[in-house]
């Protein structure tokens, strides 16, 4: 159901849900899933040039010249099930050639940790191939049909907004859209949750957030939230921070996320940070000569300062990445006593 605005800012009623009534289920299948040609394609292994068989052998890393020959031959194999194979096609296929020979064909950095997926940079190159192939034949480049040019005001553009919503929007998501509503609630009772949790917003301020009962409520009416947040047309923002203030909390906005996406992104921002700042320290020690005098300098202070705690590290490649971009140490950190 779609939200129903009125006159007054900053308002807005839901159409409410029936107690026994499942939301229309908007999953998002990527649409290699759908086509039989992309599981039962087969790499052509055969085809692959001498040097690429020597380097799968001994675990070396690809030359550039054989990798693109072999994108060139599997590209070729691809359009043979498909003249136009999407992203996510490439990215399957992609996803299959690296997890074969991962040393020889995957994104690794130089101290051999896996850069993202692993596989990022050959899905671009078969996708770059494939429209270099098709860069001069329009039936195979235009995927998308035109959207009719006569239609009822709102009517098929709402349609059509749904159905892009349904299939971008829910990328990357464990919990979109819930089908139904929780058992034993009904439309009234996450209608009266909603209006409680407002109303502790009201009294107590962003910091009743951390209240346990907060907490069970917002859990409680995560799919009441989302059958207002996935509405077409959406809702604006002003509109959704009146009908649920604590999703604008700080511990409200990550609870959100990790039904959501099913990740904790506290921790998850914490490990990446530790990671990445232990890979730019070492990239400025091992090249200590080549900076100038202030970055040796900061890098005397970080080896006598020995840091081995997680903020510690994080904070000496922060100030690096200052004095290597010339930053104020007052643009990021509070200077006190």
């Amino acid at each position: 159901s779609n939200g129903q605005l009125d006159r007054t800012p900053n308002e807005m009623t839901l159409t409410p849900l029936s107690s026994n009534e499942s939301l229309p289920e908007q999953s998002f299948i990527p649409s290699f899933i759908k086509s039989n040609w992309v599981r039962n394609f087969q790499v052509p292994w055969n085809r692959m040039p001498a040097a690429l068989v020597q380097a799968t052998s001994t675990g070396e890393r690809a030359r550039p010249g054989p990798r693109r020959e072999f994108v060139r031959i599997v590209v070729a194999a691809m359009q043979a099930h498909c003249p136009n194979p999407n992203l996510a096609a490439c990215g399957e296929v992609a996803r299959n050639i690296v997890s074969a020979y991962p040393l020889t064909f995957g994104d690794i950095s130089e101290e051999g940790e896996q850069l993202g997926n692993g596989f990022s940079c050959l899905q671009r190159q078969l996708k770059t191939r494939v429209e270099h192939v098709n860069r001069d034949v329009m039936e195979h480049r235009i995927r998308r049909p035109r959207r009719p040019s006569a239609k009822r005001p709102g009517q098929q553009d709402n349609f059509l907004r749904t159905k892009v919503r349904c299939k971008v929007d829910s990328y990357g998501c464990i919990n979109w859209q819930p089908p139904s509503i929780p058992e034993g609630e009904t439309a009234e009772s996450l209608e009266m949750k909603r209006k409680v949790a407002a109303e502790i917003f009201q009294s107590a301020g962003p910091k009743a957030a951390e209240l346990p009962n907060v907490d069970d409520l917002m859990q409680q009416t995560y799919v009441y939230q989302r059958h207002m947040i996935n509405s077409c047309p959406p809702p604006t923002i002003s509109e959704i921070e009146g009908h649920w203030p604590f999703l604008f909390t700080e511990k409200g906005l990550c609870r959100h996320f990790k039904i959501l996406t099913g990740i904790d992104i506290r921790s998850r921002f914490s490990e990446t940070l530790l990671v990445k700042s232990k890979r730019i320290l070492n990239y400025f020690s091992r090249q200590r000569l080549k900076w100038n005098g202030e970055i040796q300098s900061m890098l005397t202070e970080i080896d006598e300062a020995n840091a081995t705690d997680n903020n510690r590290i994080a904070m000496s490649a922060i100030l690096l990445m200052m004095k290597y971009f010339k930053e104020k140490d007052n643009a990021v950190f509070i200077l006190a006593d």
